[in-house]
Order: C-alpha cells, then structure tokens, then sequence
C-alpha cells in the first residue's frame, strides 16, 4: 500500500522535494557528507537519507551512486536497507520510501540505537508525558492502542485519551499489558539501558522499541521529524516545526551576533530535595545547558558533568548575574495560582540560602522561577522564550504567555490556564 495518495499533490510535496532537472540531481549527488549535514536541527534520522538533511528523495539516490561509483563519502545514513554495505540495493529501498512502498524502515534513534521496524505503523503506544505530547501534535491519538498511567493522572493535555488501557508507568512498563495490546512501535526515552530492557521484552512479540526524548532542544526538531516520517504524519511535522521556527529563528539569529563576554552568567537549578550542601544543576549536555546555549547565555555549570551537585558557597563565589529555578507544579496545573504566590515561592528560594540575597541575581531582581510544565518538551518553545526574555531584557519582543496560547490552541486543542504564572517574574 503506498505511503501517499498519488491524487494529493500537496500531500506528495509535503514529502518529497522532487528535482527539477538533471543538472540539479547530478550536483546533488556529489555533495560531501559534511556539507550535507549542515542542514541541522531537523535531520531527518532515517536510513537512505543519505545526503543527511530533512528528506529522502531522488538527491539521496543519486548520492548513493556517488557512494558506490567513488565520488562521495559514505554517510551514517547512507545504508537504507541496513545490511552492511552500499550497494545498488540502497537505491533500491531509497525508492521504494519515495514511493511509500518500502516494507521497513531503519530508524538511527536518540540513544544511537539503530531500530528496523515494520512498515506501515499503524499502532503506537507513546510512554510518557513528552512522547504523548509529540504524538498529539502530529494527530495521532487514532494509532494510540494504550498510554503510560501518568497521562491517565495527568489529563490537563490529554483528555482524549482518558478511555486508553494503561500499560504501567512510562519508567516502568507492563511488558506484558503492551504485548496484550500489539502495538507496531512503543516509543520510550532516550535512556539507553531502559530502551534496551524494554526492546529484550517486547522483541519475541515483535514490537520496535524507539527511544527519543522529545525534551532536548538540541534535538527535538529531528525528533519530530522522524516520528512523522515514521507515522506518515509528514504535514503535522511541517506545521508544528514552521510554526516553532518563527519563535526560535528569531532567538537563534540574536545570539549569533553576541559576543562571548556579551553572554549573562546563568546558574540553574532544579530538583525538589536540594540543600545548601548539595543543589541540582544541568551541566554540560544536559537539556537545561542545551537552552541556555541556545538562547544566549553563559552556563556557570557547564563544564561539569551532565547533572552536577553544587553548594551554596560555590553558587556565591561565582554569583551568577541571572539565576532560573525550575520547579515542577502538582499534577493538573500549568503554573502558580497568581503572582504573589509566585513571589512567595520566589522570595523564600532566595532568603532560604545564606548569602543568596547578596548575588548580583537577586539584588537586580534577575532570580525567575520557571514552571517544568512549559521548561522542556515540544511545548518548551516557551521555557526558551522566558529563558531569552530573561538573559536579554527588552532586547527581542517575545511574548511567552502568546506563544503557549497558540500551542495549546493549534496543537493540543486544550484551553489556556487563565490566571496560571508560568514563569515569574515575566519581565
């Protein structure tokens, strides 16, 4: 059965970017790998794209013959059909996906697992607050067969999966109530020991396993991507992506013109049980040091290990400039209650640590709070417009209450949380 409908050009042009003409093919086949990488954030991790950029079309067949004649590098994804060697055999698969006709796919997922899976996918299980959120914003509740128990608890963005058999925590899964239900892909976190397990339990029934976190910025654009290439969700990925990239594009082209010494000094912190001797932070590679990067700040954590402890003291000798804490919200709620909640919430952060008063942070009211409910995930476009908002005041005209509007209008279909403070103070 094919892919598309042949009678939807839209459809097919959602897709596929055919080639006008020979020449544009034949130079297409002979671009050098790492060129064809610069395509960034929206790679699309499937294997035959093998000019490593959003798509898979008749540019990733020539490329191929470039491979197998001498004339290009080989690339990570160059193997469409994942057996070991390029080959004539490649260009065949890459034909098959333009024309939606392939039987697998081989997908490179986000804990550099590289997973076949059968195609088409017609059923999922998403485990997990972040997968789910993905799976929505490419409409596809229809292939959700069954959901983790937290989203079931948690109904604020999914009230329309509350008739969904649970199958277990998204930590925890029930092997055994997902075999029940015969999904064609369960996607996890990126956690490679979690996914390993989970793919061990489900392989003798033939279930794929992927696991993408759908949370880090650096690379929830690929993600997304992938997950509607694999879904035939195509259109769903390009909407929420354009719509995205007119919030980030802007940040993005800001930063790249800021100097190093330009970039504010940030300290952040999460976790609910942290003390003056030990306080969480996100180091290098973690997804809070992803948005600072991205937005244009300055990690004071960011050469140490991915989710360092810290002490007070330590905090104080290098007083941060700007400080972002990160606090989760009880189940159901987006946000604070009002603003002087919020201010509370603030005031006792600060006062609660000895000395804190005195960091330059404070004493220029740059100490926010952020809600987790909006800090990561395909929703965090607007943790990273507070984020930006902060570290450069009145430097972009960003508004983080529109954007969250629009995302929960356009892509979970859920009301705004009138009167909920999601990050504080805004300004």
């Amino acid at each position: 059965m094919n892919r598309y409908d042949i009678s939807s050009i839209k459809n097919i042009l959602g897709r596929k970017l055919l080639c006008c003409c020979a020449v544009f093919v034949f130079l297409a086949a002979f671009c050098l790998a790492a060129s064809a990488s610069e395509s960034g954030t929206d790679l699309l991790n499937i294997f035959g794209n093998a000019d490593m950029n959003d798509r898979i079309d008749e540019a990733d067949a020539a490329y191929v013959q470039g491979i197998i004649d001498g004339k290009s590098e080989a690339t990570k994804l160059s193997d469409a059909n994942y057996d070991g060697k390029i080959d004539a055999a490649d260009t065949e698969r890459i034909n098959e996906i333009i024309k939606g006709e392939e039987n697998e796919l081989t997908v490179a997922d986000s804990v550099d697992r590289n997973v076949t899976i059968k195609m088409p996918v017609a059923s999922i299980i998403a485990l997990g607050t972040y997968r789910n959120e993905a799976a929505k914003i490419l409409k596809a509740q229809d292939m959700m067969v069954g959901v983790s128990s937290d989203i079931l608890e948690d109904g604020y963005y999914y009230p329309d999966l509350a008739d969904k058999p649970a199958v277990g925590t998204w930590s925890a899964p029930d092997s055994e109530a997902i075999v029940k239900l015969q999904p064609d892909i369960v996607i996890t976190s990126a956690n490679l020991e979690r996914a390993t397990k989970l793919e061990e339990s489900l392989k003798p029934a033939g279930i794929a396993v992927l696991g993408l976190d759908f949370y880090r910025d650096n690379i929830i654009r690929s993600e997304i991507r992938t997950l509607g290439f694999i879904l035939n969700k195509n259109e769903e990925a390009d909407k929420y992506l354009q719509w995205r990239s007119t919030y980030d594009q802007p940040i993005a082209d800001y930063v790249a013109g800021l100097k190093e010494e330009d970039k504010p000094a940030l300290f952040m912190e999460w976790g609910t049980k942290n003390t003056i001797s030990e306080i969480s932070s996100y180091g290098k590679g973690a997804s809070g040091d992803s948005v600072c990067i991205f937005t244009g700040g300055r990690n004071i954590a960011g050469d140490m290990k991915e989710f360092p402890k810290l002490d007070s003291e330590w905090v104080l000798k290098e007083n941060p400039e700007v400080i972002i804490r990160c606090l989760a919200q009880e189940s159901g709620k987006a946000g604070w209650n009002n603003t002087e909640e919020a201010a509370e919430v603030l005031k006792s952060y600060i006062e609660g640590r000895p000395g804190w008063s005195n960091l330059d942070a404070a004493k220029n009211n740059r100490a926010h709070l952020l809600s987790t409910e909006i800090a990561w995930g395909p929703d965090g476009i607007v943790g990273v417009a507070y984020y930006a908002l902060w570290l450069h005041p009145g430097e972009m005209d960003i508004d983080p209450e529109k954007i969250y509007r629009e995302y929960l209008d356009q892509f979970m279909g859920v009301e705004y949380p009138e009167g909920a403070v999601l990050g504080y103070p805004e300004r």
